[in-house]
């Protein structure tokens, strides 16, 4: 009996160093794994945190901010300054970037256009400048050859006429008289009305005649001939857009027309107009001339040439002078057929 009990007094001896060994391995273990709060004491109080809106994707100039594009990251709410950072993400859905927007930039209200704000194109006009369309052709803009940021030199030629000053009418002015009593009927403290009919020839002039001996009245044999001038009205002016502004936009190909998942993007439109970048001054004189009908021709210049271009008006005496062009005599002979008029296209010389 004796030699039993101490057996298994050994054996309870032997659990219980085998427990405080496995007690003290724990121990050690806990001490050793990052984070524990043995020796760390009280856990600290979490910082407060608040939600900021951030682009998830690049985001084009002008392009609409979608659901898809942004999201929410926490951010440490001490460090934020009230009126800087957006965190309501539903306040940017419909917005437009002000600016190329890079992914994860924290979005403010000064990078982004409002819903109800202005066209994104307002922004590409530096200030101080307008923006003004101007009608033109394949001749008038340089064979529609003209980009976006191209600079122009404007030509302005127009056709100029006498007229009475008083009535403001094309010169020789026509007169009308009562063909019995040789003069305007007055009758009653009224004016006879003239009509087409009554006018008269138009006003000539007396001048003497050698061969006769005598005067004679001399009157137009065709209504006043127009004088054309031609100059530069702006120096230097820069294309902001070519044709009518439209969004680019991707459209998906049918399957038969192309391979499946391919896409092509929306044509240009027709090149009937560019629209200059001018000063305020300058854009009320091209809507003037607009107006007016006075034709514009657009001169590309190079980009890297910004000195002042100092033009002289062009008329029919300049071309003739300047261009050493001389009056042709009045010969005995002509060419056969007559020429009236200058062709636009010469015709091919036929064989003989």
């Amino acid at each position: 009996m004796a030699a039993r009990g101490k057996s298994g007094g050994r054996i309870l001896i032997l659990v219980a160093l085998i427990l405080v060994l496995i007690v003290g391995a724990v121990y050690v273990w806990l001490q050793m794994q990052p984070g524990t709060t043995a020796e760390q004491g009280q856990t600290p109080q979490e910082e407060e945190m608040v939600n900021i809106v951030i682009t998830t994707q690049s985001i084009p100039r002008g392009a609409e901010i979608t659901q898809g594009s942004v999201t929410t990251i926490p951010y440490p709410s001490a460090n934020l300054v009230q009126g800087t950072f957006i965190t309501d993400i539903e306040s940017v859905i419909g917005s437009r970037a002000k600016y190329d927007l890079d992914p994860a930039v924290p979005l403010t209200a000064s990078v982004l256009i409002p819903p109800t704000g202005g066209s994104v194109a307002s922004f590409d006009v530096p200030k101080d400048f307008v923006a003004l369309p101007v009608p033109v052709d394949s001749l008038t803009s340089v064979a529609g050859a003209l980009a976006p940021g191209d600079h122009v030199m404007v030509v302005g030629c127009m056709l100029l006429i006498d007229i009475d000053p008083d009535w403001q009418s094309r010169l020789p002015n026509a007169y009308a008289l009562d063909p019995k009593a040789g003069e305007l009927n007055f009758t009653n403290g009224g004016t006879t009305i003239i009509t087409s009919k009554d006018l008269g020839p138009v006003v000539g002039r007396v001048q003497g005649e050698g061969s006769l001996n005598m005067p004679s009245y001399v009157v137009p044999s065709e209504p006043q001939r127009p004088r054309l001038v031609c100059q530069t009205v702006l120096q230097d002016a820069v294309v902001l857009r070519t044709g009518d502004y439209v969004e680019p936009q991707v459209q998906a190909v049918e399957p038969t027309a192309q391979p499946e998942g391919e896409a092509v993007v929306t044509p240009e439109p027709a090149k009937d107009s560019i629209t200059l970048v001018v000063s305020p001054q300058d854009a009320v004189s091209l809507n003037y001339m607009m107006v007016a009908g006075i034709r514009l021709n657009m001169a590309l210049r190079n980009p890297n040439d910004t000195n002042p271009v100092v033009t002289d008006a062009v008329t029919q005496q300049y071309l003739m002078e300047q261009k050493n062009i001389p009056l042709p005599a009045k010969l005995p002979y002509a060419l056969e057929p007559r020429i009236d008029t200058v062709p636009t296209v010469v015709a091919p010389t036929p064989l003989p």
